[in-house]
């Protein structure tokens, strides 16, 4: 924290603008998307059931773990690394930051997506051949990952257009930027996107889009793919393993409880999540009726992005001209909402890392980050982004959430004090059933998960996997000289 800022500054104003701000942070194209996109693959409410089910055992007790490490500590994850394992603690904690860093870098242009597509949408530039458009025009994607092919400037722009709004935000003190935007660009999506889910219920076959929803399709249980979307999806839409639960929850005053924050931000997010699927449902189920195909011949793909910026303008102009336009804006201006709240948290988890770690001001820290963020995301508006985000995104939001969310438990569960013997985890004198779970049943399945994640990896090599490791490796080079960079500027002392 910088000498110069008041203890107000640093603090959110209420415990209502904390859970917006971690909701927004929760809140991304996992929910809008990908959620809807798993479920619909998944068989509807054979998805549903066990997610919830995860989402109990493993989602709530990690964002509590994470969430009283920030809050005990009022430090980000570097530091409350290395108050428990000195050097080593740290190195692991600027490996999380580093896979912040490669995230933002995608995450930030795919924010983006979603401001080019607002605009396309409002002026009806997209053409009947969606897929032509997004791949050739819009993104002038090439073969494979090793042609690096053109600039798009669409994309970029857009990107930039992101980075500066971020930066004007967070640039502030947590109280006038997260927290006040979050405040309310969230409600608002929230209100938006039932306001739609009800709309087109309402829609000609748009009730049986519940039906298609909800019902299960038991069988797929026995799918060990059902599984491991459920909790690589888990992962991806809380932002676990990653320290950014920390990075908020540190700015927390003494009168927060942490537990009813954590369930209020998951609960918040499987809302949103299951009120985005709802209305997804609902267009696909118009869509079937209307053409009169069966509902699960209409995706074909489960590639998120494919499906929301490919398939979802071709549903749009079903609705006709008028309406088509108007949905579509609303459509990719919630994708937005959630893709810029998602943006925030990720730079805010960085910078806050870079300030303590170097003593810098939160503006400049703010800045270096957006700056490297930028940077790294001009690699993906090249023609083979599309590739590249595929070949790091196992690793970068697959193994190595897992081995964060593994270190955080081990870590903070078993090796400090301060945060294993907190009154939190007790209920009257037995442990809390989510202090069970986090030390007992998180780390089996997340080793399990972890270790079928490795061995299916290197069942084969191609280039994609000589990336996903390349960076491995790289981030952990990188960690170790930016641990040993940062020891002269500060030294935080043991508090376990």
């Amino acid at each position: 924290m910088s000498n110069n800022q008041n203890v107000s500054d640093t603090t959110w104003k209420s415990q209502a603008g904390f859970i917006w701000s971690l909701i927004g942070s929760a809140v991304g194209f996992a929910n809008i998307l990908s959620f809807s996109a798993q479920v619909y693959k998944n068989g509807g409410g054979a998805f549903l059931i066990p997610y919830c089910m995860a989402l109990f055992v493993l989602g709530i007790p990690l964002l509590i773990l994470e969430g009283l490490i920030g809050y005990r500590m009022k430090s980000p994850l570097i530091s409350a690394y290395g108050s428990v394992f000195g050097r080593a603690g740290k190195t692991l904690g600027w490996l999380a930051v580093l896979a912040c860093l490669s995230i933002g870098g995608f995450y930030i242009v795919l924010t983006g997506y979603s401001v080019a597509y607002t605009y396309f949408s409002a002026v009806n530039a997209i053409p009947g051949d969606s897929k032509a458009f997004f791949v050739d025009t819009f993104l002038k994607t090439t073969s494979d990952i090793t042609s690096f092919g053109q600039l798009s400037i669409p994309v970029f722009i857009s990107t930039v257009v992101v980075a500066i709004a971020t930066w004007f935000v967070l640039s502030r003190n947590v109280r006038d930027g997260i927290e006040r935007i979050c405040s309310i660009f969230m409600p608002l999506l929230v209100v938006i996107m039932t306001l739609f889910a009800v709309i087109v219920a309402f829609l000609p076959g748009g009730m049986d889009g519940w039906f298609y929803y909800l019902k299960p399709d038991f069988a797929k249980l026995l799918d060990p793919s059902l599984w491991r979307d459920i909790f690589g999806q888990l992962f991806f839409s809380l932002s676990l393993g990653l320290g950014i639960i920390v990075g908020y929850s540190r700015h927390t005053g003494n009168e927060v409880n942490i537990p009813r924050a954590m369930m209020c931000v998951a609960l918040g997010d499987f809302v949103v999540s299951f009120i985005s699927g709802a209305a997804i449902f609902g267009c696909l189920a118009h869509i079937s009726y209307i053409q009169q195909v069966p509902f699960a011949s209409i995706l074909t793909t489960d590639s998120t992005f494919e499906i929301g910026f490919i398939v979802f303008p071709q549903i749009f102009k079903v609705f006709g001209p008028i309406l088509g336009q108007l949905i579509g804006v609303i459509f990719f201006f919630c994708i937005f909402i959630a893709g810029i709240t998602g943006v925030f948290s990720i730079v805010e988890s960085i910078a806050g890392n870079v300030e303590v770690e170097f003593q810098t001001s939160r503006k400049q820290a703010v800045s270096i980050t957006i700056l490297c963020i930028t940077l790294i995301a001009v690699l993906f508006c090249m023609g083979n982004a599309s590739h590249l985000i595929d070949a790091l995104v196992p690793m970068i939001m697959g193994t190595n959430m897992l081995i964060g969310g593994l270190a955080l438990i081990v870590v903070f569960q078993y090796a400090c004090p301060k945060i294993k013997n907190d009154p939190v985890w007790m209920m009257e004198r037995r442990l809390h059933p989510y202090a069970f779970c986090l030390r007992y049943i998180a780390p089996v399945l997340l080793g399990i998960i972890l270790i079928g994640n490795v061995l299916q990896e290197f069942q084969s090599f191609d280039i994609a996997m000589g990336v996903r490791w390349t960076w491995f490796v790289l981030a952990l080079l990188t960690a170790w000289v930016l641990t040993r960079a940062a020891e002269s500027k500060t030294k935080v002392p043991c508090s376990c």
